[in-house]
């Protein structure tokens, strides 16, 4: 009930007074929302009903037939089993059973191989889900740091406006000149400018949220950040690798499967049967149809074998093709080791390297403000031109927005990290 009103209130999401969301809550709307989790959810259901279609080869088969005739002419009389000239209806009934007992363990390695697949799928349905919430994030995150640029431009912004202020002051009282108004003038209107970009990149970071998330294109969203914090499971394999594992094991049961075609297939076959006959004419009386049932029942058991002798190197060449797949499968495995393993390796350097260079962004960012400080002080009394200032503020703006960028990944960075490191994406 909850996970329904939830869904209910992201639905809204463009409703003033919405729920904040966090990241994790992101996540779980996508896990459950997102069209490529739909699309892999129900490829897992169809996996199942494979696996099913496999097991009733190992299952008998049972059938119900039924035919009728009528016979004109010169015919057989299954009344005397002689022929003659008088019309005749017949009907016959029958009920029949096959078991397969052996078919070179054809079957078995098929639904080995089957419910092998559908753990694959279901490996491959987890891959995707995680590259989707690695998506939300990044697309959240990016969500922060628009924001975070369209506040900083709106701080930049009111600041010049009182530097505006303060140079039409001063030229009123004979400090400043037109230029220098005029070129403040073009500061305020260079800092609109940008904050009207940055509010045109935050409107399209939100609708790329919602288009990760599988929410329909609206309006901002009231997102909280949350401090990241996960615990590694010492036994995880990353899905990559799980599902090549897989793939490896399905394509050994399917060799074996190919190499069980070559054997003979023996089954075992019973029926039942009964017919019922009505022969036309005046001076002739038929049989009740309850006695006909009775006394025409037959029963039948057998067993049948077959030996596959030649069917066009079919054979021969799906057992090649097998083998073949065995070894390209062993190749995927490797592949999938050795990229899980640069990604992880990739993931350990981009944390440490984003914290390094968050540090030194932080120290910039303070110099920065401490050199614009002192050039605006200098404008106020008349040492500095507005191109100075214009100059010292663009150098702080640039400082700021590219610590934003580096806290944000480092945030991404130790959730990727945590990742490759088993850790859960949602909780």
């Amino acid at each position: 009930m909850k996970k329904l009103i939830f869904s209910i209130l992201l639905t809204l999401g463009g409703l003033p007074g919405m729920a904040q969301m966090t990241l994790n809550d992101c996540l779980v709307y996508a896990r459950d929302h997102a069209p490529r989790n739909v699309i892999n959810g129900l490829a897992v259901r169809q996996s199942t009903i494979d696996s099913r279609i496999a097991a009733s080869d190992l299952m008998p088969s049972v059938g119900l037939s039924s035919n009728g005739n009528l016979s004109f002419g010169r015919n057989i009389d299954p009344e005397t089993n002689t022929y003659d000239n008088r019309k005749t209806l017949y009907t016959g009934f029958g009920l029949q059973m096959s078991l397969p007992l052996f078919d070179g363990l054809v079957s078995v390695n098929n639904l080995k191989a089957a419910k092998t697949g559908k753990l694959r799928q279901e490996e491959t349905a987890r891959l995707e889900a995680d590259n989707i919430s690695l998506e939300v994030i990044q697309s959240f995150y990016n969500v922060s740091y628009c924001k975070a640029m369209v506040s900083q431009m709106e701080e930049q912004l009111e600041r010049d406006l009182r530097n505006l202020k303060a140079a039409e002051l001063g030229m009123e009282l004979g400090t400043k000149s037109g230029a220098d108004v005029a070129e403040v003038e073009a500061i305020v209107a260079a800092d609109r400018y940008e904050l009207t970009n940055q509010r045109n990149l935050l409107s399209k970071a939100y609708l790329k949220l919602r288009a990760d998330m599988g929410m329909e294109p609206g309006g901002e969203l009231e997102l909280t950040e949350e401090e990241y914090a996960g615990e590694p499971d010492a036994e995880f394999v990353h899905p990559k690798i799980a599902e090549a594992r897989l793939g490896l094991k399905q394509s050994k049961y399917n060799l074996r499967a190919a190499k069980g075609v070559f054997s003979p297939v023996i089954s075992l076959n019973a029926g039942v049967s009964t017919s019922y006959y009505k022969i036309f004419g005046a001076d002739y009386v038929n049989r009740r149809f309850s006695q006909q049932w009775r006394d025409n029942m037959g029963q039948y058991i057998g067993f049948s074998v077959y030996f596959p002798i030649f069917s066009g190197l079919s054979r021969v060449n799906g057992l090649k093709k097998a083998k073949l797949e065995v070894k390209r499968q062993e190749a995927l495995l490797e592949e999938a080791r050795l990229e899980t393993d640069r990604q992880k390796s990739e993931a350990r350097l981009d944390y440490d390297a984003a914290t390094d260079e968050l540090e030194a962004a932080t120290a910039r960012v303070t110099a920065e403000e401490t050199a614009y400080r002192a050039v605006q002080r200098k404008f106020e009394l008349g040492g500095a031109s507005a191109i100075d200032l214009y100059t010292s503020g663009a150098k702080l703006a640039t400082a700021r927005a590219n610590r934003e960028g580096k806290r944000i990944q480092k945030i991404i960075s130790r959730i990727l990290l945590g990742y490759y490191n088993g850790e859960k994406l949602i909780k």
